[in-house]
């Protein structure tokens, strides 16, 4: 995560200068600098006008004088919908650096899917989410550092559209680990981590949100969230995907829900896709519990979820963890 920001930056967010050197086209934003000869502690000055062309500004930008830039907090949404159209030149960029690459990654998805939480049948939202999604796996394949330096910034207070981004990242590791050879299907495979929780866009706040423990039949409410980001998403996104959404939450022992499935019944997808699910809620701070470790995390799914996950995916997810490599399981053909 990043570190607190001085007094005098308090309400500004950074931006890259390699990021708007890439970038052309109008800005939306008010662009701000601190010159080098400002002394420090200096509130950033004005640089560059919001409706404004990129192109028309890169002789300022390019100046020795200017080497920090900055935006006001309330536009990084702005910011980062602007950079998702150049995401790819990024990730390819070779003067860009890895944790650079990660911070763009990582905060573009975040405002994309808490866009298409908030409107999930947008069709627009929909395309942003599968360009990110592609983006990210592009990153993981580039470099082995990328997934370790990706899960460096997960959140540690809970939002369901950090949480699904987390899990997402959690299960691309995982499956590159177990399966290096399977990449044909790890798209549509991460758009569904990405996706899973969405049904709980169908779900009151006053639920998702409520600072004690759920009673009986607010638990059964939340518990129709794969069945209503099923219903959402079918026809919009990949049979897999679908699979992930639905199915991230049975259970290996049949003990879980919607459909009770158990054993070999549920596919690799949902398998790899509860792990890191349950594993990435645990380590979050929520309204009701704080955030554990994470090796009382790993001691709590291997201690007190007995039969909940696969325990040979479980214990290449503990390898992840360790920074270890595991061996590839059997190729299994499911979905």
């Amino acid at each position: 995560m990043n570190e607190n920001p001085p007094p005098a930056l308090i309400n500004y967010f950074p931006v890259s200068k390699h990021c708007l050197m890439k970038m052309y086209g109008e800005i939306t934003f008010d662009l701000y600098t601190i010159p080098r000869s400002q002394q420090q502690g200096r509130e950033p000055v004005l640089l560059v006008h919001k409706n404004s062309m990129l192109a028309n500004a890169r002789d300022l930008i390019a100046a020795s004088g200017f080497e920090n830039f900055y935006i006001r907090k309330e536009d990084q949404g702005k910011l980062h919908h602007l950079i998702e159209n150049f995401i790819g030149m990024m990730i390819d960029d070779p003067l860009i650096p890895l944790k650079e690459k990660s911070n763009l990654i990582y905060n573009c998805a975040a405002n994309v899917l808490k866009d298409i939480f908030s409107d999930p049948r947008s069709g627009d939202n929909l395309k942003r989410t599968e360009n990110i999604t592609g983006n990210i796996i592009n990153f993981a394949l580039s470099d082995q550092a990328s997934i370790p330096s990706l899960l460096q910034l997960s959140s540690h207070d809970y939002y369901t559209f950090t949480h699904c981004l987390n899990v997402a990242v959690f299960s691309i590791g995982l499956w590159q680990a177990i399966y290096p050879a399977r990449q044909d299907c790890l798209r549509e495979f991460a758009l569904g981590c990405i996706l899973h929780d969405i049904g709980k866009s169908r779900i009151d706040d006053a639920i998702l949100n409520k600072p004690g423990k759920l009673t009986e039949d607010e638990f059964a409410v939340m518990k129709k969230h794969p069945q209503y980001g099923y219903k959402l998403m079918i026809g919009a996104v990949p049979a897999i995907s679908l699979d992930v959404i639905l199915h991230h939450h049975e259970k290996h022992d049949g003990k879980g829900y919607p459909r009770g499935l158990q054993g070999d019944r549920i596919s690799d997808f949902a398998k790899i896709a509860a792990i890191a699910d349950v594993y990435d809620a645990l380590t979050t701070k929520r309204s009701y519990a704080d955030a554990k470790d994470p090796f009382k995390a790993v001691l709590t799914m291997k201690e007190k979820m007995v039969g909940h996950f696969e325990q040979d995916k479980f214990i290449s997810f503990i390898h992840l963890l360790r920074g270890r490599s595991s061996p590839p399981q059997a190729d299994k053909k499911q979905a």
